[in-house]
Formats: structure tokens, C-alpha cells, sequence
């Protein structure tokens, strides 16, 4: 179990209520919360309001990151549109208290550029984007490789419909910080967005090199290989054998509610040339992938699903040509990469990216921004 788990178990008996669970808890549980980078502002706000009004004192230094936590998750409450017909805009109670948090951060550090992004932040969650990027933009002057800065700088970027901008900013600060994994996932999602599959294919690598052992990496690289392979229109060979391999390793790497992977894997078979040397081990896999994936569907208890994948995969291995080939392949990019919704198609993303390129300021400052000096 998780700390932040822990600690909101401990907090369950009290019915979740700050002023019965006093300050060890409460301090505990906000702690596990900034800790573990979880978004999570109901905890947040709730049991953050409660320590800087009855024990800020108690807190010592650390009220300040107290501060900028509690801050982040009013910027997430404050940013909600408006009620129609509600009259001249005025800011909202949370608005009101992060700007009084704001000024307490910017007194105590005047020169911090941490302090500086918050500003930042609030610009964004007040629709100011341009205001935003100038903070952003005065903050790399000063930093060239503050990461956190050039991060959300991408997800305006995006944000304003201006994917090639966002991926030519990314690329520059990978060409300095090779090793950044959520960068690299980030520009590969860019590209993606794009349809540059070879710029995409690239990242991957890049990614692949970093962390050999992550199989989504693997799956996401097959997936790309399958794309350029071009499978609906008899594409590329070796680029689908090639995406055979990776879609097989990653089921090596994870071989349990690997979706993509089994449908990656029918799809390459379908797509291998007839007439080879290797047909009958093609085949073979195919089968092999058919039945693992009908496995995942009996034991998910999907039975609504059995006989429409049955359908499916019998029809992709025996056929494999046409419009059912490509209509597959638009199918697989519906499928969950967890276990948790395999009764029928889940409309969220199976990009990481997506995640990555969150335009919530409080959702990308939690993930992505470490403690440290003000």
C-alpha cells in the first residue's frame, strides 16, 4: 500500500474531517500527497486550509510548500468557467485566496523564479496565456534548463493549436537533456498529432534506449512500425515483421492485459505476404494471439465481447486483406492499455502523452516539478 493510501486510510475513521484528525494526520497526509505527485486538490484544499489556519505556526518552514500546495489547488478549483449570465466577471473566493497566498510566496521570495512560474500558473488558470508565456519566457532567460518552465510552455503551446511550435521548443531542449524520458514522450506524442511517423519513430528509440524494460515502450515503437508499414494498403514487409517483434517482446514484458500487443500481433499476421517460408510459424502466432486474446475476454468476463472478437480475428487471419484490415487497426486504437474496461471501447486516449501534455497548471506542476530551493 501506497503512503498516500496509508495515510488516507488512517483518515477514514475520523470521516475524513481535518479537525478530527488533528495535525499529525492531516500534516501526513499532505505530505504523502506532495510525495507520491498525486493530483489530488479535494485533499488538498481541505486538509491544507485547515493546517495554515489553525497550525501554520506548528508548520515552521514548511509552511511555505504548504503554501504552494494549497495555492496550486485553488488555481485548479478558481479556473472553472463561469455560470452563464452571472454578470460582470469578478474572481472567484479560491481566485481571491491564491492571489492572497501568491503574495505572501512572492514577499518572502522576491527572487525566486519558482514563485515566478506560480505567477505563471495563475495567468494560465485566469485564461491569460499570453502573460503566461512571458513569465515563462523570463524565467528561461535567467534558467535556460528549468524544465518545469519549459513544460508548461509546451502545454500552451498545444493548447493554442500550435503543435510545431511546442515540438520545435522540445526538440531544442533534448538536443541539450538527452535523457529526459517525459520529454521524449512528450515530442513523440507531438509528432504523432502531426502524422510524422518517422520524427515519432525516432523518439521511441530514443525512449527504448533509456528504458529497455518499459513494454510500452515496445508496444508504442510496434504500433508506429505498424503505422508506417501501411497495412491497409499491402505496405512495407519488414516493417511489419519488424513490428511483429516488438509487439511479441512487449507481451514478454508484460504478458497479462497486453490488449494492444495481441491485437498488434493479429494484425502483423494478417499483414505477413502469403507464399513465405515463415507462413506456417505466421499462422501459428496468429493463432496463438487469437487465443490469448479470447483468454482476456473470458476471464475479464466480457461475454458480451467473445463472439464479435472471434468474429473478428478469425475473419483478420483467414482474409487479412482490405477495408476489415484497416477497419481493425482504426479498432485497435480504442483499446484500453489496462484490463479495467474490456466490455466494449474505451473513449480515453492510450497515449501517454495525453497525460503528459495535461493544460491544468496544478495537474502539470504536480507531476513534474520536484522540490527545491526557493
Amino acid at each position: 500500500m501506497s503512503a498516500l493510501a496509508e495515510a488516507e486510510a488512517a483518515c477514514a475513521p475520523y470521516g475524513n474531517e481535518p479537525s478530527r484528525c488533528g495535525f499529525e494526520l492531516s500534516r501526513s497526509l499532505l505530505l504523502a500527497v506532495r510525495e507520491s505527485r498525486a493530483h489530488r486538490p479535494d485533499l488538498v484544499l481541505k486538509f491544507g486550509q485547515y493546517l495554515l489556519r489553525s497550525h501554520a505556526g506548528r508548520l515552521g518552514a514548511e509552511v511555505w510548500a504548504m503554501y504552494e500546495q494549497v495555492y496550486i489547488a485553488l488555481l485548479h478549483y478558481g479556473r472553472r468557467p463561469r455560470a452563464a449570465g452571472s454578470g460582470a466577471e469578478e474572481p472567484s473566493e479560491e481566485m481571491r485566496l491564491a492571489s492572497e497566498y501568491y503574495s505572501l510566496l512572492a514577499a518572502r521570495f522576491p527572487d525566486s523564479m519558482r514563485v515566478k512560474r506560480l505567477e505563471g500558473m495563475m495567468w494560465e488558470a485566469k485564461g491569460e496565456y499570453d502573460m503566461a508565456m512571458a513569465d515563462y519566457d523570463e524565467i528561461l532567460e535567467e534558467e535556460p534548463n528549468n524544465l518545469a518552465a519549459l513544460k508548461r510552455q509546451v502545454a500552451l503551446l498545444r493548447a493554442r493549436g500550435k503543435p510545431a511550435e511546442a515540438a520545435k521548443r522540445l526538440a531544442a531542449h533534448l538536443e541539450v537533456v538527452g535523457s529526459d524520458a517525459d520529454g521524449w514522450l512528450q515530442l513523440c506524442d507531438l509528432y504523432l498529432s502531426q502524422a510524422q511517423y518517422q520524427r515519432a519513430k525516432f523518439c521511441m528509440e530514443e525512449l527504448l534506449l533509456l528504458n529497455p524494460m518499459a513494454y510500452i515502450h515496445h508496444l508504442r515503437y510496434a504500433e508506429i512500425l505498424l503505422t508506417l508499414g501501411g497495412i491497409d494498403k499491402g505496405g512495407n514487409a519488414d516493417l511489419v515483421r519488424t513490428a511483429r517483434k516488438y509487439f511479441a517482446h512487449s507481451l514478454d514484458l508484460k504478458p497479462r492485459g497486453n490488449l494492444r500487443a495481441l491485437y498488434g500481433l493479429l494484425l502483423c499476421c494478417a499483414a505477413a505476404p502469403k507464399g513465405q517460408k515463415t507462413a506456417a510459424e505466421v499462422e501459428e502466432l496468429g493463432a496463438c494471439a487469437q487465443k490469448k486474446l479470447l483468454e482476456e475476454y473470458g476471464e475479464a468476463k466480457a461475454t458480451s465481447m467473445l463472439d464479435t472478437v472471434k468474429a473478428m480475428s478469425t475473419a483478420l487471419l483467414s482474409e487479412a486483406r482490405g477495408a476489415l484490415c484497416q477497419l481493425a487497426w482504426q479498432a485497435l486504437c480504442c483499446v484500453p492499455l489496462s484490463r479495467g474496461a474490456l466490455v466494449g471501447p474505451s473513449v480515453a486516449s492510450a497515449s501517454l502523452g495525453h497525460a503528459l501534455a495535461a493544460t491544468s497548471p496544478c495537474e502539470r506542476h504536480e507531476r513534474d516539478s520536484a522540490d527545491g530551493a526557493w
